[in-house]
């Protein structure tokens, strides 16, 4: 058995070398994988399973084709940019969409996308109450899909400005190890922070291993037969 973790691509365009290189470790890693988990901020926004893009549309036909020629089990869990994503979208790319926190079946190792437990940004998080309350999600999605766009432009324009000389938050022990014992587990896989690691939280013994975004390095968990997490690089070989 052999499962594979990915965060962070924040994927926007299809011709990217990001994107590029998503397709590649399809091949070369997943398409030897028996499990992909998906944490997070896979896309770079999401304005709903409707507005289907050639972007999207390609990403779903190689992770559809992942699934039905190399039986591969795809899970799927949101982010703080693509948070939007539902059933529909996950059924038509062969995806499993899991709800956070996620304990992997018989095993004390727990998976999220970490921005809930970056608790010391408490205005991040008074905006994350709102946005994941599901009457404003329901207000924004019967909005047009030009509102909806134009919404997600200025999101991220705006989260460009803030963020030119801001590094993310990072999550709070005391929070990390609040989730991990109310869910009896002993290890977070988790994305959102951008700084791949496996570090110890502090006083519980408990560990977490961060995966990194696609940017620059490229670094992905991987554990064998219900192993120890592990990370690992990806090259992307053209």
């Amino acid at each position: 058995m052999k499962q594979l973790f990915i965060s962070d691509l924040h994927l926007k365009d299809l011709n990217t070398l990001t994107t590029q290189a998503f397709f590649a470790f399809l091949d070369q890693k997943a398409a030897l994988a028996d499990e992909l988990y998906i944490l997070g901020d896979f896309f770079e926004y999401w304005i709903g399973d409707d507005a289907i893009s050639e972007l999207s549309h390609n990403v779903a036909t190689h992770l559809k084709n992942l699934k039905e020629k190399h039986k591969t089990d795809l899970y799927f869990m949101v982010g703080n940019r693509d948070f939007l994503v539902g059933k529909s979208y996950c059924e038509q790319a062969g995806m499993r969409l899991i709800e956070e926190p996620y304990k992997l079946p018989g095993t004390s190792i727990l998976l999220c996308h970490g921005d809930a437990e970056c608790t010391t940004d408490t205005e991040y998080q008074k905006v994350r109450q709102v946005l994941r309350s599901p009457q404003w999600q329901q207000d924004f999605l019967n909005k047009t899909l030009e509102e909806r766009t134009a919404f997600a432009e200025q999101a991220r324009a705006q989260s460009k400005e803030h963020q030119a000389g801001y590094e993310l938050t990072d999550l709070n022990d005391d929070a990390v190890n609040a989730l991990l014992e109310a869910n009896q587990a002993d290890v977070l896989i988790h994305g959102h922070t951008h700084k791949p690691g496996i570090r110890a939280v502090a006083e519980q013994g408990h560990k977490r291993v961060t995966l990194s975004d696609w940017d620059h390095e490229i670094w992905y968990a991987e554990i064998k037969d219900s192993g120890t997490p592990e990370l690992c690089q990806f090259t992307h070989i053209t």
